[in-house]
């Protein structure tokens, strides 16, 4: 029954929340790269996410609004799926909205009226929406990654006087899904680029900080899966962090002119010279010459490499971010 701490295995729960338009659920179905996407849909959304860039590969959808076939769906995936797998609930706020609408219902209330709901009512939803979070939190301590979509409002507390007080955005669900999270992480977009910043309460994850703003990518939710992932695609050379860029063929070399830089065009011959090379090239930019720097510059917990790939995987990282930030690394 019980595990040692060093062997327990758990998974993550984000909450995605934002304006609509602000691409949460694209997002979300393209923040993962392995096993199984698991999608609770209460909105019918999942349609739209057929044929967009970097949806996961191995999608399963359930359509449902009923309490019954979320929790039952749940326990499917816990029997079915396995650890590492992800869990969408699209979203939060639509089964918040439809057991709040079921409460007024059946105190009488017309469902298209702000009308307040009594104790019994609304202990009611609590429960339900309880067991929500609880078959949730459930499939994260079992290794799932599970990410929660929440509609953006604006939340108000009532004064003595009798005025309102506004407390700013929050999740359209109750307060008890923030307890949950890992992170609650606002999207954001801006034109064609897209961005998550942690809000409402500190991020547990250590790469993420309260209030800054991370490019909408796998690196800032899931790091550990970028260096392996992202640097396939990008890869061509292993001369990628040498000091020089080598001529294509539109531009042939000319005569052999005397190099400028200290560092050679060739590929390096082990991981020594390519770290070497790497610190040379992007120490500026990172803000120092230790591999902590690395880290703290990615926002990643990754460990050092120890081959001339892996190096070529954290400078191709180093130059994405530094090309997101507007800082140039062309020179050495």
């Amino acid at each position: 029954m019980f595990q040692r701490l060093d062997e327990l295995h758990t998974g993550s729960l984000y909450i995605l929340t934002g304006q609509a338009g602000a691409g949460k659920s694209h997002l979300a179905a393209a923040a993962r790269r392995t096993g199984t996407l698991w999608v609770l849909d209460t909105e019918g959304a999942a349609q739209n996410l057929a044929g967009k860039p970097g949806i996961h590969r191995r999608v399963q959808v359930l359509q449902s609004l009923s309490l019954r076939a979320l929790t039952a769906a749940m326990d499917e995936i816990r029997t079915q799926g396995k650890p590492g797998d992800t869990v969408i609930l699209d979203s939060i706020s639509k089964v918040f909205q439809a057991m709040r609408a079921y409460a007024q219902r059946r105190a009488g209330a017309e469902t298209d009226r702000k009308t307040g709901i009594a104790y019994d009512e609304h202990a009611s939803v609590n429960r339900n929406m309880q067991a929500v979070y609880t078959g949730l939190t459930e499939l994260k301590h079992a290794g799932f990654h599970v990410i929660i979509i929440g509609h953006l409002a604006r939340k108000y507390r009532a004064l003595d006087d009798g005025g309102l007080h506004d407390e700013g955005l929050r999740v359209l669900a109750d307060d008890q899904i923030a307890y949950e999270a890992d992170a609650i992480l606002l999207v954001e977009r801006d034109g064609d680029e897209r961005f998550v910043m942690p809000i409402i309460k500190p991020p547990r994850p250590a790469h993420l900080k309260l209030g800054k703003r991370y490019p909408a990518s796998l690196a800032a939710l899931y790091p550990e899966q970028a260096p392996e992932n992202d640097a396939k695609p990008r890869r061509k050379t292993a001369a990628i962090i040498a000091a020089s860029e080598e001529p294509t063929e539109a531009t042939p070399p000319a005569a052999p002119e005397p190099v400028t830089t200290s560092a050679p065009a060739a590929p390096p011959r082990d991981a020594a010279e390519a770290e070497q090379r790497f610190y040379a090239r992007y120490a500026g930019v990172i803000g120092g010459t230790a591999w902590s720097d690395v880290q703290r510059y990615l926002q990643s917990r990754a460990p050092r490499p120890t081959t001339v790939e892996g190096w070529i995987a954290v400078a191709e990282a180093v130059r994405d971010r530094a090309r997101a930030e507007g800082v140039s690394v062309m020179s050495a």
